[in-house]
């Protein structure tokens, strides 16, 4: 029975062991020769070679290496090639688009050919669509459309051009907390792009922002992401129109401001910053909704620094309660005016 234990110790495998052959196959050329097998290779040979690729590329150390080695090249390649793929083409293509996903969550877009970085966008938002892709699959391709959409505005027009807003949309929608996440901030990537502005305009999407703006003690990392597409969105006057007609626009300010979470607050004072700035008529508003008011009880409670020691906020937090005040009190200040 000893002997059978210590056996059974030396061939246990663990994730460590795993991610070391993981490189050893890399620095062996092994990326290569799988993208030299699928030349030719039939369905089912075609759907191990992306199993073994999208499992290689689990280990975020290789991916560099997967894309200097052809792999990324070959995903696209095999995407655009089917036009009317079978149930089997569709799952082969499915590892691709996900195998695709891993490998650009990560790496720098800026270190990719315009082809490259470009072409890749339609498999990735077209995984977001899949109805029979898993949840990883449409986080992880969310996560990787947010990094290719920060590269810049070709990125972006190629998102939107692909319709990676409704795409987005619809994701915001999911049961999953890291989808929905991850769908809004690939959405809030998209601003200040015109067509995503004109998105926000519309009165269902921007109930939408602000319920999930308000959602920070179930989901805090959406509540974020979305009270900061608001905050970057609202220097749109024709956003800031809807935004102060809907009817719960003071409940829903109310919650974030009194949400006690530094990040919410700056993200709500900034959307006040731009009203405030934007004419009188917002101003107007900011008076009407008693949004200038609690501003200035705000001042009035923190500005000496005693009261918010006792909050009990980390560095990080400290540094942006101060800014808080700041914004507060610019808002006051465009208010007077």
């Amino acid at each position: 029975e000893k002997d059978m234990e210590e056996k059974k110790e030396e061939y246990d495998d663990t994730p460590e062991n795993c991610a070391e052959r993981i490189r050893k196959m890399a620095k062996g050329n092994v990326p290569t020769a799988l993208v030299q097998l699928m030349n030719g290779a039939s369905d089912q040979t075609q759907e191990q070679i992306l199993l073994a690729m999208s499992r290689m590329a689990n280990e975020p150390s290789v991916r560099g290496t997967m894309i200097q080695q052809g792999v990324l090249s070959a995903l696209i390649k095999i995407d655009r090639e089917e036009k009317s793929p079978s149930d089997q083409k569709k799952k082969i293509i499915r590892i691709g688009r996900h195998c695709l996903s891993k490998l650009l969550v990560t790496t720098n877009p800026s270190l990719l050919t315009a082809a490259q970085r470009l072409g890749s966008i339609k498999p990735l938002v077209n995984l977001v669509r899949d109805i029979h892709a898993k949840d990883l699959q449409h986080f992880e391709a969310l996560m990787a459309l947010t990094n290719l959409g920060a590269s810049g505005d070709d990125a972006k027009n190629k998102i939107i051009t692909e319709k990676g807003i409704p795409s987005f949309n619809f994701a915001m929608f999911s049961e999953h907390e890291m989808v929905k996440r991850a769908a809004t901030e690939a959405m809030c990537n998209l601003v200040p792009h015109e067509k995503m502005l004109l998105h926000l305009r519309e009165v269902d999407t921007l109930r939408l922002w602000l319920a999930l703006s308000t959602d920070f003690d179930d989901n805090y990392e959406c509540a974020r992401a979305a009270a900061g597409g608001l905050a970057m969105s609202t220097q749109d006057p024709a956003i800031l129109d809807v935004l102060i007609e809907l009817p719960n626009f003071k409940e829903r300010m109310d919650q974030l401001l009194q949400s006690g979470r530094p990040e919410i607050m700056h993200r709500v004072l900034v959307i006040l910053l731009n009203l405030a700035e934007s004419g009188s008529k917002y101003r107007e508003a900011l008076e009407e909704h008693g949004l200038k008011a609690f501003c200035e009880i705000y001042i009035q409670s923190y500005n000496d620094g005693d009261k918010a020691k006792e909050l009990g906020f980390g560095e990080a937090d400290r540094n942006i309660f101060n800014v808080t005040i700041d914004l507060a009190k610019q808002i006051v200040r465009e208010c007077e005016k």
